[in-house]
């Protein structure tokens, strides 16, 4: 079908363009600005409203830029229902969501309306023909991290996780990441949930001396694992998901470089790969994403990266990158005068999306094409460093 769509657009190109369509282009964002999750969705929504007022000032080719933004409170089935209501109300695409549940829902519901979705969460949107996911994948996470203790010269990595079917998934995907780094698991350590301690794993680990280790479990046990390994003499390079660091070493993230051993500082040297936008003011100016970042900064944080916390600003980078992305491909639909009715023009928006080459934003890199929903490459991700606490 995609085929189908892609030769629409090219014969349309042969016609006379129009400046803009003049109905204008809608965009509508579900995030929960409410409930459980209420302080993530509430900085997703301070980013949609930002970035789509900055883009929106010069419209696409001068026809209209608006936002329709909605809040789902935590309810996965209110969140397709809005899905529904935003279809009906105009909306050329829609974003969502804050929680992977309303996620997976509303992924159905626009699959029904054909409309195109940009996923916020990390949510599988596997089969699903409109559904296009930021959000990086576990392998995604997990190749970076292998390319970089590559380039570190760690010839050898093991990982400790939980002795669960969370484990059994991160121990596959690591694998994969290793085979596309050119590496091999050099061993496992598994260990209970409700471990409070982690002596003879991370024994086995220290005396194995692997050049690095990968701790990919939850919040609760990433401290527990980081001790059981120091305890036990292992002093290389240790690295975890982005997903478990905890505040204090969020505010401790700077670019990771040679390794770095702080024997009275547990923390310092753990390594993680993250959104660009959570280094804002630390990258170099001539970094991949340096422009990215520099722009999202300008548009959501008002020139300054200070005004957020390093995780906040991975978060609402997301929401800014899936806005951008789209006004490129409504720009690109716009070009070619196409106003077939809105079914057509959806699918002319997300063939614009698939077709469009790699995009280097604040939050990641993307890239859709071979309709591949997993938009979110490794090559879009940085591994950050947390430096040892100032003496």
């Amino acid at each position: 079908m995609a085929r189908a769509v892609r030769l629409l657009v090219a014969l349309c190109a042969l016609l006379p363009a129009s400046a803009a369509l003049a109905d204008g282009w809608k965009v509508g964002v579900i995030v929960s600005a409410s409930g459980p999750s209420a302080e993530v969705g509430r900085a997703q929504a301070y980013a949609a409203e930002r970035s789509a007022a900055a883009l929106a000032r010069g419209g696409v080719f001068g026809a209209p830029f608006e936002l329709l933004l909605r809040d789902d409170g935590g309810d996965p089935m209110r969140a397709a229902a809005l899905a529904g209501e935003l279809v009906d109300a105009g909306a050329h695409a829609v974003l969502c969501c804050t929680a992977p549940a309303a996620t997976a829902r509303v992924a159905d519901a626009l699959d029904a309306r054909m409309t195109p979705h940009l996923a916020l969460a990390e949510a599988d949107v596997a089969g699903r023909f409109w559904s296009v996911s930021l959000a990086p994948t576990e392998r995604a996470q997990l190749t970076a991290i292998a390319v970089d203790a590559s380039g570190q010269g760690k010839a050898s990595l093991a990982m400790m996780t939980l002795d669960s079917g969370f484990g059994a998934d991160a121990l596959e995907a690591f694998g994969r990441a290793l085979a596309d780094a050119g590496r091999d698991l050099a061993g496992e350590a598994r260990y209970p949930a409700d471990a409070a301690v982690l002596t003879p794993e991370g024994l086995w680990i220290a005396t194995r001396q692997p050049g690095a280790v990968v701790v990919w479990g939850l919040s609760r046990d990433l401290p527990v694992a980081i001790d059981g390994l120091r305890r036990r003499g292992y002093e290389g390079m240790v690295y975890a998901r982005e997903a478990t660091l905890p505040a204090f070493a969020w505010d401790r993230l700077v670019p990771a470089g040679a390794h770095a051993f702080d024997p009275d500082d547990a923390w310092a040297g753990l390594r993680v790969a993250l959104a660009p936008a959570a280094l804002a003011g630390r990258l170099p100016p001539d970094h991949p994403h340096a422009a990215g970042v520099a722009a999202f900064v300008g548009r959501v944080l008002g020139g300054d990266p200070s005004v957020a916390t390093p995780s906040e600003r991975a978060t609402m980078a997301r929401v800014d990158d899936a806005l951008v992305w789209l006004h490129a491909a409504f720009e690109q639909v716009a070009a070619i005068g196409l106003d077939s009715g809105a079914v057509t023009r959806r699918l002319a928006v997300r063939d614009a999306l698939i077709g469009a080459p790699l995009t280097r934003l604040a939050a990641g890199a993307y890239d859709a094409s071979e309709d591949d929903p997993r938009a979110a490459r490794w090559q879009g991700l940085v591994v950050a460093a947390v430096a040892a606490r100032e003496r």
